[in-house]
């Protein structure tokens, strides 16, 4: 049976994978209507060139230094995938430049890699299952910077580009993520942010720039639903490490505040 093409779309990161959608065997029968995964939902990063949306998947855990060579942060990561794939359940596998999504309507979702150097080069690699929003997660490695996630629903196959490896929250109604641009060339975003989840949908709901600011935030942590554990990094000089303390960013009532005066955990 051919495959059903997903149409590769550019983002503000220059993303330029493609993916497509195929039924699985056996064939399941596909939803009245649909002979395709549904076009995936568009995300935007703080200060950068509006987002377009995309068919591809997202999120991965930590990545190398922004001075690895992209073929030797492929392979950093291809070991990192290796441990990521037993959270799948057995419904995601690598069939050599091949990331394979199982749907839960049947059909399979594939994404390729592109190592065309320079501004196409994007390679997905699969970072994990949010088992509470009932996402996939998969990383976007780029040539320069650290690359993008992509959070992709299990069922449908809908996509969020975002900027930072998501973390679920424990009731599975939000995400949050974090990005540091760093005292180097800066190809990434300075933020943190926190996504809610509208039925299968994210939006984003809280954003913080932290570019121009004394300090980046990194390793964010639910700490119970409404509270996010992270550190702020504090450049000190280019041959010392970042200046580390804990961060809380709390949502009281509908609102997301910085609140340092909570006990470190």
């Amino acid at each position: 049976m051919p495959n059903v093409k997903l149409g590769p779309a550019m983002s503000a990161l220059l993303l330029s994978i493609g993916c497509t959608a195929e039924s699985s065997p056996p064939p399941l029968p596909a939803p009245v209507g649909s002979t395709s995964v549904p076009t995936p939902v568009a995300s935007s990063t703080p200060q950068a060139p509006a987002a377009s949306s995309t068919r591809q998947a997202a999120v991965a855990s930590s990545t190398p230094s922004e001075s690895v060579a992209p073929n030797d942060w492929v392979r950093y990561n291809d070991s990192t995938e290796r441990l990521a794939l037993r959270t799948a359940d057995g419904k995601v596998s690598r069939a050599g430049t091949s990331l394979r999504i199982q749907l839960l309507d049947g059909r399979t979702a594939v994404l390729e890699d592109d190592t065309t150097p320079g501004l196409k080069f994007a390679v997905p690699r699969y970072a994990g299952y949010l088992k509470t929003i009932h996402s996939h997660s998969i990383h976007i490695l780029q040539y320069e910077g650290s690359g993008a996630y992509l959070v992709v629903d299990d069922s449908t196959g809908d996509s969020t580009i975002v900027f930072g490896e998501p973390v679920a929250s424990p009731d599975g109604k939000r995400f949050a993520l974090t990005s540091m641009a760093g005292a180097g060339a800066g190809y990434d975003a300075s933020m943190i942010e926190v996504w809610r989840m509208v039925g299968r949908k994210p939006e984003k709901e809280f954003s913080y720039e932290t570019r121009d600011g004394p300090w980046e935030a990194s390793d964010a942590v639910w700490r119970d639903s409404v509270t996010i554990d992270f550190l702020k990094n504090r450049f000190v000089s280019f041959t010392e490490p970042y200046a580390q303390t804990p961060g809380h960013l709390k949502r009281i009532g509908t609102t997301w505040v910085f609140d340092d005066s909570l006990p470190a955990k």
